[in-house]
């Protein structure tokens, strides 16, 4: 086997953890230690916290733990019936030629799903122009299905038509899906607001469990950012140029004790930040980004773009 002829640049591999016996390891656990404990009691002192996880708000309110509802049933139906013509494109828009044995195994498989599901749809409670939306979603996809098991082969055009097809009756269930959560949301915080004294309603801090991907225009994050005033542009490209304090997004922590947790981290970080540098925000970017961002400039010889 031939070299790597770039082999001999690299510097030696070594290890980069301090050993066990180092007592600077001893020493950064010790901060460690000091600094899990210092969040905990400023997540017991913070005031109330509500956090978003799922279909669940969670209220911690003077060390009493509440639950109430963050969407119904609703939203995770209309959810269902929109991913069903994403799920086909995404089945469907990579096969060449004839079906191998296991797309068509998928196909018979969503074939008897949709029919299961069209059977029952009646019987769920959406309004009348509802009702026909799902059923032309429905519908519509097990037409494409038969006949793409009919031909034993996926025809772009007919893919490509009922993709565009379908766009309309797919935004409509997203509003609704939006309006939902929103109504839903708002229920719950509105009446535990109303149990809060106006000091506790103007402490109030919100975080919400997202995933990476839909963090841009999340529904809970705008929804907080609205009802306790902070910033709000309602578009996704605007959203963190002006960052507020009572709003936060855990794209990493989708349990209850990591999301309070991430926010005491973001409070503490905050008044650290304050004293150490002088601004409360500095502790929310790596704390080596501005060195980075000079030594990059001096070793590529360039500037980083303005924003925009």
């Amino acid at each position: 086997m031939a070299e790597c002829p770039f082999a001999s640049s690299a510097p030696p591999a070594e290890a980069a953890a301090l050993e066990p016996s180092d007592p600077l390891l001893a020493l950064n656990e010790a901060f460690r230690g000091a600094y899990a404990a210092r969040r905990e009691a400023v997540l017991t002192h913070m005031g109330p916290v509500i956090a978003q996880i799922d279909d669940l708000l969670i209220l911690r309110r003077d060390g009493q733990r509440f639950e109430g509802p963050a969407r119904t049933r609703r939203y995770h139906e209309l959810k269902a019936l929109n991913h069903l013509p994403l799920a086909l494109h995404v089945l469907l828009s990579g096969v060449r030629g004839a079906l191998d044995e296991s797309t068509r195994d998928r196909l018979v498989e969503f074939r008897r799903l949709i029919t299961t599901a069209a059977a029952g749809l009646d019987r769920r409670g959406f309004t009348p122009d509802s009702l026909a939306r799902q059923h032309r979603i429905l519908d519509a996809s097990l037409a494409l299905l038969q006949q793409v098991l009919a031909d034993n082969r996926v025809a772009p055009e007919a893919l490509s038509a009922f993709t565009r097809a379908q766009v309309p009756d797919l935004v409509r269930n997203s509003e609704d899906a939006a309006r939902d959560q929103l109504e839903t949301m708002h229920a719950t915080v509105e009446a535990w607001k109303q149990q809060m004294t106006p000091e506790e309603r103007a402490r109030l801090r919100a975080v919400v469990a997202v995933s990476h991907m839909s963090r841009p225009g999340n529904v809970a994050l705008q929804y907080f950012s609205v009802t306790l005033g902070e910033t709000w542009e309602g578009r996704f490209d605007q959203e963190d140029l002006q960052p507020g304090k009572r709003v936060l997004a855990a794209e990493t922590a989708f349990d209850e004790a990591a999301a309070f947790q991430l926010l005491a981290t973001h409070a503490l970080d905050a008044s650290v930040s304050d004293r150490f540098f002088g601004d409360e925000i500095r502790m929310e970017r790596d704390l080596l980004a501005d060195a980075a961002e000079r030594l990059l400039a001096q070793m590529f010889h360039k500037e980083p773009e303005p924003v925009g």
